[in-house]
């Protein structure tokens, strides 16, 4: 008998999981991203592979909506793209089991997940400013 990879299994889970989650239907996320922005692509790959329906668009001005999360957003973590997903901002590139289990949750709370790339750490960003640190998996 041939032993199974153990990541071949947990893609398999994570799939299942991600499957119960949306049912038939993939969530969408509009991403926007800067001129100046660096090749977002195997990020954009990445989400689709994880079940996401990504809209992406190259836009010179983010619009007023982006411009305001991004200024609530602490300013190490602020990025040249941006998504949104289900009335939520995702600034940076968030690993998608973050994106997963904000879409679970549904906090009211929380308007913005953002990537702390230095202490590789997702952020939630509520309404009031304050941070929920979570460490990206």
């Amino acid at each position: 008998m041939k032993p199974i990879a153990l990541s071949t299994i947990l893609a398999g889970i994570a799939l299942i999981g991600l499957t119960a989650f949306v049912g038939t239907s993939r969530p969408t996320l509009e991403l926007s991203y800067t001129n100046d922005c660096q090749d977002s692509i195997d990020w954009q790959s990445h989400l689709e592979a994880e079940g996401f329906d990504v809209r992406a668009a190259q836009v010179s001005n983010l619009s007023l909506s982006e411009q305001k999360a991004m200024m609530i957003t602490p300013a190490p973590m602020r990025d040249c793209k941006i998504g949104r997903v289900a009335g939520y901002s995702v600034i940076g590139e968030v690993p998608s089991g973050d994106i997963v289990t904000l879409l679970r949750r549904k906090p009211a709370d929380v308007i913005a997940l953002a990537l702390d790339g230095p202490a590789q750490e997702t952020v939630a960003i509520h309404y009031d400013g304050s941070v929920e640190r979570r460490r990206s998996e």
